[in-house]
């Protein structure tokens, strides 16, 4: 399933638009993300789905977590802000359907997404200090999938300067175009610009240094790809990479080694490859596939230090989910049952990946966020409706917290 969002301004963020005299610039630009009239504008505030509920300003080591069915039956999702040491929920926002999120890096914004109707999505960006939306814009075929998410679609550059936006633009029943709508933190418009990615899929992004470098892990057409753009998003580069394996072995995580030119690449069978930034060589390394063992497709996180990751095993894995981890053509996006949890962390020093540790949890989870200063893991249990401490440095699950009815996705306030 596929959706996207219509835009929104709410009557407090027009008014704002008039106290600093910007209410005649347009919520979007460029067809590549859809243009809206200002009849379409004005009426778009009865429409919004994006609501702050309750809110305090968050603190460092705080959690934002995409909870995708708070409501049992009910439609839409929340975002909560909670205070793990606690586990006090101290903010909510109200969402649509297919809610993504992702937060600049200093953490002074977080973006949400959600539908509104048919395949357009709603954009809010979320002043964290005050708990406002500050901006408001509409985004047409967004990325979406109708299972829980297990990693974002859209993400901040490292400069904080940009946020990009998966879409999904069908050219026909067989043959999907997946494209970056680039979304301009400081002029709060869409570039008319959007970044080419060909039948990617639900593509995750690598590395996003700066607005104008990032990579992106393609599962559907089992490639890395390596892209470069100018000021205005024009492609400078945009060099795919085959991986070297069938596309139905999968990738379940690539992340660059820090101040290494290499790309690291755990595959879905657990083996472990790395990819040359220059060369585009890839080899293998110590950690080798561990079937009937996989490792579900998610946001698995690394230690702020670069030094360690840690990858979730599912251990029970069934035959009959092999062609519904990773794509093949012509198969619906649906990367990952929402059954297919994970039961067990494996701990890798990312030099070497030799494995130094295993962390055993009481129940599977299905997602993962570390904490600032790497001390605490966090994973989702969205059938559990809880989130499970992990205390990295004793290798052990520590505390339990429930928090909503589905939490599928965190992110850590900086």
């Amino acid at each position: 399933m596929k959706a996207n969002l219509l835009s929104c301004l709410s009557l407090l963020s027009i008014s704002l638009l008039f106290a600093l005299g910007l209410a005649d610039r347009p919520a979007w630009a460029g067809a590549a993300v859809g243009q809206t009239s200002s009849a379409t504008q004005a009426g778009a505030s009865a429409q919004s789905k994006i609501e702050v509920e309750s809110w305090t300003k968050p603190e460092a080591g705080w959690l934002y977590v995409l909870d995708a069915k708070p409501d049992a039956g009910g439609p839409g999702g929340r975002v909560w802000l909670v205070e793990p040491e606690a586990g006090k929920v101290m903010g909510s926002i109200r969402t649509g359907g297919n809610t993504d999120f992702a937060l600049s890096p200093d953490g002074s914004r977080l973006y949400v997404a959600s539908i509104t109707q048919g395949d357009s999505s709603e954009l809010a960006a979320i002043d964290t200090a005050r708990g406002v939306a500050v901006q408001r814009s509409s985004v047409d075929d967004r990325e979406v999938g109708n299972v829980l998410p297990s990693f974002s679609t859209m993400a901040v550059s490292g400069d904080g300067l940009a946020l990009r936006i998966l879409r999904d633009t069908p050219k026909s029943a067989e043959a999907d175009a997946f494209l970056l709508a680039t979304f301009d933190a400081q002029s709060g418009e869409f570039s008319q610009r959007t970044v080419h990615l060909g039948n990617c899929g639900p593509g995750r992004f690598i590395s996003y240094p700066t607005k104008d470098q990032f990579d992106i892990l393609c599962p559907r057409s089992n490639r890395i790809r390596l892209i470069r753009v100018d000021g205005e998003s024009r492609e400078l580069q945009n060099e795919d990479i085959k991986l070297p394996w069938e596309r139905r072995v999968g990738a379940a995580l690539a992340v660059e080694v820090p101040d290494n030119q290499e790309i690291a690449i755990v595959r879905g069978d657990g083996g472990v490859f790395k990819m040359n930034l220059v060369t585009h060589e890839f080899t293998d390394t110590v950690t080798r596939p561990v079937l009937p063992n996989r490792v579900p497709p998610a946001a698995w996180p690394s230690s702020p230090d670069g030094s360690r990751a840690y990858v979730g095993y599912n251990k029970d894995y069934a035959k009959h989910y092999d062609n519904r981890f990773y794509l093949d053509y012509g198969r619906s996006p649906n990367l990952r049952p929402n059954d297919a949890l994970a039961g067990e962390f494996r701990v890798f020093d990312m030099l070497t990946w030799r494995k130094v540790g295993t962390i055993k949890t009481k129940m599977p989870f299905w997602s993962a966020v570390i904490a600032n200063d790497g001390k605490m893991l966090y994973a989702m249990a969205p059938q559990k409706h809880s989130i499970l401490v992990i205390d990295t440095v004793k290798m052990r699950e520590v505390r339990e917290l429930k928090v909503g009815g589905a939490p599928a996705l965190a992110l850590v306030a900086p």
